[in-house]
């Protein structure tokens, strides 16, 4: 049995008969501005209780919100509320009628009451105040209701999915939303390939052009912005043309101020194609010493750097951090500008080299200086002969001070270490290979009697260098059982002598440089050539560890790991997340977080890999071709 009564408002309480547990006073604010500005729709089902009061069984949310209304002043505290009021026994089924028998409103129906609504002379505040919503969910609403009349009765039909006619909203030309809808397979669930299809012709915010130009810069050009009420990280510029004229301007003015360093030549490639007509290498720089006015500097900056480093260890991501990051940023510019003003180019040498303007995935210049046209590589060639034959012999420069030696961006010390390595695991290579020794052997003594001086890595007119693989090459030699004296050797057939001349000239082979001397970059290229002639895996020999990654630049590991396979694999915004998170970790968690991500992945350094061979055995690119034994 139940009745209608009108009860005082501070009569009602909490029953524990209420079978809706949770979600109790959820969007209790927007439900209460709906009372108010309607009035209490539908009444609450109570059963009596002792002293006069009555305990709510449906309607607890209602309860909440008009109790809301008894603090905002908007009721009084003993507002007569309409109730039904039922026996204790019919409580329990009572609640549940209510809570079960009843179907959500149509999406489509809320967006079409509120487009009549506006359409009647209310605003989106106005609407928004009156239903408890916030504007943003009112626009939303207006904004679903302006889409194609076919894609609204596609989606009363279950042809598509709210999220999806949200993206329909990306476009407001009816005419171009059909056409997309006409395209895709019905139903339509993917919102992604609606947002791409309705979006070609525009570029995101986060297109590396665009960051290029900047959000400032291309709407005082006249730039228009299309931004999705639904998706706030999608953000469309909507004029190709200006941005890509806006970024060739900048472009143009940052080669400009390369030409002015003394370069011959320099070209712009917003496009990210590949550069053709350059030669293989590049012209090096040596790093002078800091000044002391830019010691000074360089300490202030890592200061500065490390103290907002230790705050934002503690911070949440939020507009504060945000903050700090782009802070951060500006003092790591600054420091690699400082770096990178110490990079010393041989003059004579720019005029027949030149550089590259290019735009990276976040929005930065890149300019690649030294790229070497293949027509200039007699002219660089010349002038690195004079330069030699001017030189003191010992082809060191202890001028460097740290920086990026050879364009790797990693110390001379930790280069050193890398090319120790690879030394230790291309002798181990040499030392079973009698053909490449033989060929090593026959190009130093041509070379000799050419007068072309000696043969890079090779030490054979020194003693044995020991590089901590001495045992190694002692086992080998046992094994061998080496002979010592011309007889010995006399009594060797050519297969024995050649196998223990691969040992004894492995013995002597140095390749180890720390990237900054003058001649460290010939280093380089001698190993490439004898690697790749061994088939060298220097992956086998060496793995980047959290000993590596602790002793290189934080972002020098931020830009690699994007090749690890674990980054790979993710998209964008995910990837752009993980790269942020692990920025924020202290060195050592860092460095055990890269290493923990190149895990098995067979990663190496520029330095340790082994180019691709062409063609027969060549020790450097002045030699000939060496004697190749066509069994080899």
């Amino acid at each position: 049995m139940s009745d209608t009564q009108h009860i005082p408002l501070n009569k009602l309480v909490e029953s524990e008969d209420n079978v809706r547990r949770t979600e109790r006073k959820r969007d209790i604010d927007a439900l209460a501005a709906s009372i108010a500005a309607h009035g209490l729709l539908q009444n609450l089902t109570v059963t009596e209780r002792d002293a006069g009061k009555y305990a709510v069984v449906a309607g607890a949310r209602r309860h909440a919100a008009l109790k809301l209304l008894v603090r905002q002043g908007e009721r009084a505290k003993d507002w007569p509320v309409p109730c039904h009021v039922v026996d204790a026994a019919a409580a329990v089924e009572a609640s549940l009628a209510e809570n079960v028998q009843r179907v959500d409103m149509n999406a489509m129906d809320e967006v079409e009451a509120y487009a009549a609504l506006v359409d009647g002379g209310a605003s989106a505040e106005d609407v928004a105040h009156r239903f408890g919503a916030t504007v943003r969910h009112v626009e939303q609403r207006l904004a679903l209701a302006r889409l194609s009349p076919r894609i609204r009765a596609a989606y009363r039909k279950g042809e598509l999915t709210l999220d999806v006619a949200r993206a329909f909203c990306l476009d407001p030309d009816h005419a171009a939303q059909e056409r997309v809808f006409k395209g895709l397979s019905k139903p339509i669930s993917n919102t992604h390939a609606v947002r791409s299809a309705l979006t070609q012709g525009r570029a995101p915010a986060s297109d590396r052009l665009a960051l290029f130009v900047g959000i400032e810069a291309y709407t005082q050009a006249g730039g228009r912005i299309v931004k999705d009420l639904f998706e706030d990280d999608v953000v469309l510029l909507d004029d190709g043309d200006i941005i890509q004229r806006l970024a060739f301007a900048k472009a143009e003015a940052l080669r400009d101020a390369v030409l002015a360093e003394g370069w011959g030549w320099a070209e712009i490639n917003l496009a990210g194609g590949h550069i053709e007509g350059c030669a293989s290498e590049r012209l090096r720089a040596t790093q002078r010493k800091l000044t002391a006015k830019e010691k000074r500097r360089m300490s202030a900056l890592d200061a500065e750097i490390e103290r907002i480093d230790g705050e934002l260890e503690d911070m949440e991501d939020g507009e504060a951090a945000d903050t700090l990051w782009s802070e951060r940023d500006k003092l790591d510019q600054e420091r690699d500008d400082l770096i990178e003003a110490t990079r010393v180019y041989d003059n004579a040498m720019m005029t027949h080299a030149g550089a590259v303007i290019s735009v990276d995935r976040d929005g930065k210049a890149q300019i690649v200086r030294g790229l070497i046209r293949r027509g200039d590589m007699k002219a660089i060639d010349k002038l690195r002969k004079q330069a030699m034959a001017g030189d003191d012999g010992d082809g060191d420069d202890d001028g460097a001070d740290g920086g990026a030696p050879m364009g790797s961006g990693l110390s001379k010390a930790l280069t050193r270490d890398l090319t120790l390595a690879r030394t230790r695991a291309i002798r181990a290579g040499v030392a079973s290979d009698g053909h490449v020794a033989l060929a090593l052997m026959v190009c130093l003594l041509s070379k000799r009697s050419a007068g072309e001086g000696d043969l890079v890595g090779p030490e054979i007119s020194s003693t044995p260098r020991d590089f901590g693989d001495g045992d190694f090459l002692q086992t080998l030699k046992s094994a061998r059982a080496m002979p010592e004296s011309f007889g010995e050797c006399l009594a060797l057939d050519c297969e024995a002598l050649i196998a223990c001349l691969a040992i004894l000239v492995a013995e002597t082979i140095d390749l180890t440089h720390d990237g900054a001397g003058a001649r460290d970059d010939e280093r380089q290229r001698a190993g490439d050539l004898i690697a790749a002639a061994i088939n060298l895996d220097m992956a086998a020999h060496w793995s980047a560890g959290a000993e590596f990654w602790m002793r290189t630049p934080k972002q020098y590991a931020l830009d690699a790991i994007l090749e690890a396979p674990a980054l790979a694999e993710l998209g964008e915004k995910d990837r752009a997340a993980k790269l942020k998170a692990l920025a924020k970790l202290k060195k050592s968690e860092f460095a055990d977080a890269v290493a923990k991500t190149f895990a098995q992945s067979r990663w190496l350094p520029e330095c340790l890999i082994t180019p691709m061979r062409e063609g027969a055995f060549a020790v450097t690119g002045e030699a000939a071709e060496a004697a190749a034994s066509p069994q080899h």
